[in-house]
C-alpha cells in the first residue's frame, strides 16, 4: 500500500465547469519552432543551417557547454529560419512540416538489458533528456551527474487541469516501461493522487508510490520533492559556551541532485 501524505496548506480554486474527458484532433501548423529559452539555464549552439533538411527526432541545437544534450525538431521538413536577436542570441529556429514526415531511427531497446547508463544514452540520442529538470535551481539536469532520485507526478490539482487518468488509457504498458527505465538511473518516486484509482498508478512495479491528499499545490513536484526528500539538507554542528553565554553554530549545506520530470 502506498504511503499517504496529507497536506493542509493550499487552496482548491473551485471554476465553474471541468475539462472534457476527450481528446480532440487539430489541425497541424505548417510551421515549428524551438525556443531556447523554453529551457532553463540552457547556452544553445545551433547544428543547422537554414533550407537545410531535418527529420522528426534531427537535432537543431545543442547544450554549448553539454553538447551531449540534444533539442531535436518535432517534425521534418526544411529549416525556414534561425532567428537571432541582439548580440547573436539565438531566438528561434523555425522548421516548415513537410508533407510526408520521415523519422530519426534509434533502434528498439530492451529496458531489461540496459544499464543506467544504456538509458541515459538512448535518452540523450533521442533528445529525451531535455525534459529532465534538475533540482535545485530547476534547470536542464547534468547528464555528468548521478541523481539522488527521480520524481514524477502523475496528478495536477490546478483549475481545469487535464484528467492523467484518461490520457494514460491505452498506454499503461508504455507508462511502465518508462518507469523501469527511469528506475535503472536511479531510484524513482511516482506520486500520485489518493483519489486515482488507474492499476498503473497505484500497482505501479519498480518505483516508490507515495499518494497525496490536500488542496493545491499537492500535484506541485517540488511541493512533492520537499515532502519527501530535501533537496538540501541543513546539517548544523556547534558548542554552547556557558560561561560566557555565548553558542557558535556552523553549517554545511549538502546539496544533492535530484530529477524531476516536467
Amino acid at each position: 500500500m502506498a504511503n499517504v501524505i496529507k497536506l493542509r496548506k493550499g487552496l482548491d480554486i473551485n471554476l465553474k465547469g471541468k475539462p472534457s474527458q476527450e481528446i480532440i484532433k487539430v489541425n497541424q501548423p505548417e510551421i515549428y519552432a524551438l525556443i531556447p529559452d523554453d529551457f532553463y539555464g540552457v547556452t544553445p549552439k545551433v547544428v543547422v543551417k537554414e533550407q537545410e533538411y531535418v527529420m522528426a527526432g534531427g537535432p537543431l541545437f545543442v547544450d554549448k557547454n553539454n553538447p551531449e544534450i540534444k533539442f531535436v525538431s518535432p517534425v521534418s521538413g526544411v529549416v525556414t529560419s534561425v532567428e537571432r536577436g541582439e548580440r547573436r542570441k539565438v531566438m528561434c529556429i523555425s522548421v516548415a512540416a513537410a508533407t510526408e514526415q520521415d523519422y530519426q531511427e534509434f533502434g528498439k531497446k530492451d529496458v531489461s538489458t540496459m544499464s543506467g547508463e544504456d538509458v541515459k544514452s538512448a535518452l540523450l540520442e533521442a533528445g529525451l533528456f531535455a525534459f529532465f529538470v534538475q533540482r535545485p535551481y530547476s534547470v536542464i539536469a547534468d547528464p555528468n551527474s548521478t541523481p539522488k532520485g527521480i520524481f514524477i507526478s502523475a496528478f495536477d490539482k490546478n483549475p481545469l487541469a487535464p484528467d492523467f487518468e484518461y490520457v494514460l488509457q491505452g498506454q499503461e504498458s508504455d507508462f511502465q516501461t518508462g518507469l523501469d527505465a527511469l528506475s535503472k538511473i536511479a531510484k524513482t518516486y511516482l506520486n500520485i493522487c489518493v483519489c486515482q484509482k488507474s492499476k498503473a498508478l497505484t500497482d505501479a512495479k519498480n518505483v516508490t508510490i507515495t499518494a497525496f491528499q490536500g488542496p493545491n499545490p499537492a500535484g506541485n513536484v517540488g511541493v512533492q520533492i520537499n515532502r519527501i526528500s530535501l533537496s538540501i539538507r541543513v546539517r548544523s554542528f556547534g558548542h554552547l559556551v556557558l560561561k560566557k553565554l555565548y553558542s557558535s553554530v556552523v553549517y554545511l549545506i549538502q546539496v544533492e541532485l535530484i530529477y524531476h520530470v516536467q
